[in-house]
């Protein structure tokens, strides 16, 4: 089995927020055909699969409405160019449009080029792209960043030495977080930067980097991290029986849960965590619907539309929401979208 590119068949997930509901007005896709193109580049963890199965879940809430008839789902894997003849093969196959999440912000611009040639239109979703023919769907990358480390910076008071965990190299999200990490690192001279380096997004490749880190490294007063990474750094520092510095991690269940068990043992620990929804992608599909019915978008900034990210992790908040996700798998993460209705108002 090539484990490097693969379909997903419709699945359904549940999720926090207000479902989905109501339509878009009269307009039907029964005689158009309408058929969703949805690229995907890196994959293998659990957030990308639920931004995958997300998607889909808003889909077929759309076909049930009669406004899309299809929808087919590409996985390219870390090869941006495997990812650009997924989206050339979905060019040659005339679908109504493009939904992207890119392994590059510039690389693809070709591609795309191509599709507005094909008069296809293109939504670069979760990661923006460069290529001005695309619209870009996603949270503002670099401010999600710079809250996780002024909220290191705050809890140092301001001085303090600290390791620095980022997702894959050269991907546009790790890019805008790590310029945003140091942005605000360096603009406070107490704080000093003992370690940076990669943990791919991935649970058992950040707790054994951060293992080898540990091994070299005596102090150690905060870690800043996201995205999958968290619960790993957090293992590591614990198998070295060490106490947990500061730290900001994911919001995720496994890592909330993780965070609980060290408050409920009476540890004093001081995490942060925001939301960064895997459900951007229902709220991709949803734009993406509406234009290929034929609704149009309002003028955008930049062609770029920023989901203002509501849900933060403290240890004021934890339990509750904890409590609001008890029922959901431990690698489920807190999801948000935007209604029907928020939705609209996005359209003329």
């Amino acid at each position: 089995m090539d484990f490097t590119r693969r379909h997903f068949s419709s699945a359904s997930l549940a999720v926090l927020g207000v479902a989905a509901a109501g339509g878009l007005g009269t307009a039907r896709a029964a005689d158009k055909k309408i058929t969703i193109g949805l690229s995907n580049g890196y994959f293998g963890t659990e957030w990308r699969d639920q931004m995958v199965s997300s998607s889909q879940v808003q889909f077929e809430g759309y076909k049930a409405q009669g406004l899309a008839n299809k929808l087919v789902v590409q996985q390219a894997g870390a090869d941006t160019n495997a990812q650009i003849q997924d989206v050339r093969n979905m060019i040659r196959d005339r679908v109504s449009i493009i939904m992207l999440d890119a392994n590059s912000a510039a690389s693809l611009t070709g591609v795309i080029n191509e599709a507005k040639r094909a008069h296809i239109p293109v939504i670069a979703f979760d990661q923006s792209v460069t290529a001005p023919y695309a619209i870009n769907v996603g949270i503002d990358e670099y401010d999600w960043g710079k809250h996780y480390a002024e909220w290191i910076v705050q809890q140092l008071n301001g001085k303090g030495l600290v390791a620095v965990m980022d997702g894959v190299p050269g991907h546009p999200a790790a890019v805008a977080r790590r310029t945003a990490f140091f942005d605000v690192f360096n603009k406070n001279p107490g704080i000093k930067i003992v370690w940076s380096g990669y943990g791919m997004w991935d649970q058992a490749k950040a707790q054994a980097v951060m293992a080898t880190v540990l091994a070299a490294t005596p102090h150690i007063d905060a870690v800043c991290t996201e995205d999958g990474m968290g619960l790993g750094i957090m293992r590591a520092f614990q198998a070295a029986g060490r106490p947990l510095p500061i730290m900001t991690g994911e919001a995720q269940k496994s890592f909330l849960l993780a965070w609980k068990k060290e408050l409920d043992a009476g540890h004093d620990v001081h995490l942060f965590a925001r939301s960064n929804p895997p459900e951007i992608g229902r709220t991709a599909m949803g734009v993406a619907v509406r234009i290929a019915n034929g609704k149009t978008l309002k003028p955008l900034p930049n062609n770029t539309y920023h989901y203002p990210v509501q849900v933060e992790v403290t240890n004021a908040n934890l339990d509750q929401l904890l409590a609001s996700v008890k029922d959901k798998p431990d690698g489920y993460f807190l999801g948000e979208w935007l209604t029907e209705a928020q939705l609209d108002s996005l359209f003329v």
